[in-house]
């Protein structure tokens, strides 16, 4: 993940992932928008799961649990408020198969 634009309202970050990763299961203290620039990924939460694909975005809630499991070499942008935070979950119990 990395930071690309800040300001003092909010942040962008870019994920890139190949196929096959995963994105361990993870809460943001802020409102998540999920901007997909290629690729294909299944998106697990709220006891859902979501294929994401180029062109798409998604809202996710803050302080929801999600996780990501990549299907073809993933490209995102995610938009936070600034100052927000991520936190993953040790250990991963959640089964994404």
């Amino acid at each position: 993940m990395k930071q690309l634009q800040t300001n003092e309202h909010f942040q962008v970050v870019k994920i890139e992932l190949t196929a096959g990763a995963n994105m361990k299961r993870h809460t943001a203290t802020s409102d998540a928008y999920l901007i997909v620039e290629d690729g294909n990924a299944l998106l697990i939460y709220a006891g859902e799961t979501y294929e994401l694909s180029k062109g798409e975005t998604f809202l996710i809630p803050a302080n929801e649990q999600h996780m990501l499991k990549i299907i073809d070499d993933f490209k995102a942008w995610i938009v936070l408020a600034n100052g927000a935070q991520i936190k993953y979950f040790e250990p991963d119990t959640t089964n994404i198969n």
